[in-house]
């Protein structure tokens, strides 16, 4: 009932993420304000992104969705999202890229969304792992099936959040392993994460994939940090 629902807004009111205004009944996880001045990456600076790769892996394409910067109000999506226990807001943010990069072609011949995997231990800490629910809204505009669990985390490694450059390739190294081959050889597989910085986990993910199964590799995540470190 309508007075029931508009009594609980009244009570608990949703607020953005971004700005903590209050949300209308329309709104979800950002106002609209927000959401017009959300630094998305334009379609021309797109490849820009596979730069981050060259050199390292045998990469098809690259799409983040918006830059991220530690200070600017938008970090507090992707904190919500791995930390808050809103792992929904992965999933909308997703959707809304989707629908973009679907304009653009960016999804033609992929066969499968495979999410980053989470380590055993950050997964029970967590209680979710947000690169499902990345998977989840690519996978409910697009259509193409989300693979999870063919490729497992064997080691739980150091957060990568106040790491330098190299300290991140160095974390990432063998900390990934091929579980299910047959679910994703010969396919054009798209792997999911968060926020791409310099590439490592992504990279070392990637590698250990094409080691042990024929396959494309496109890369996607939801955002993209362009102040490296």
């Amino acid at each position: 009932m309508k007075w029931i629902s508009d009594l609980i807004e009244l009570i608990f009111p949703r607020h953005c993420h971004v700005c903590g205004e209050v949300l209308s009944r329309q709104e979800q996880d950002i106002c609209l304000n927000c959401l017009y001045k959300l630094p998305k990456i334009e379609k021309i600076h797109q490849s820009e992104l596979e730069k981050v790769f060259w050199g390292k892996f045998n990469v098809e394409r690259v799409a983040s969705y918006f830059y991220y910067q530690k200070e600017s109000p938008y970090s507090r999506l992707l904190h919500k999202m791995k930390y808050g226990n809103h792992p929904d807001v992965g999933r909308r943010l997703a959707i809304m890229a989707a629908e973009q990069l679907s304009k653009e072609g960016f999804f033609e011949g992929i066969e499968a969304i495979v999410p980053l995997p989470l380590s055993k231990k950050k997964r029970r800490q967590r209680g979710y792992n947000q690169c499902d629910y990345i998977a989840e809204g690519l996978s409910h505009i697009t259509g193409i099936p989300v693979v999870k669990d063919c490729v497992v985390r064997t080691k739980a490694n150091e957060s990568q959040t106040h790491k330098t450059r190299d300290e991140r390739w160095k974390n990432a190294e063998g900390i990934f392993s091929l579980l299910k081959p047959e679910a994703i050889t010969g396919k054009h597989i798209l792997l999911i994460d968060d926020i791409l910085t310099t590439g490592a986990t992504l990279t070392n993910c990637a590698i250990a994939i094409q080691q042990h199964c024929k396959c494309k590799i496109s890369l996607f995540t939801l955002a993209y940090t362009y102040n490296k470190i």
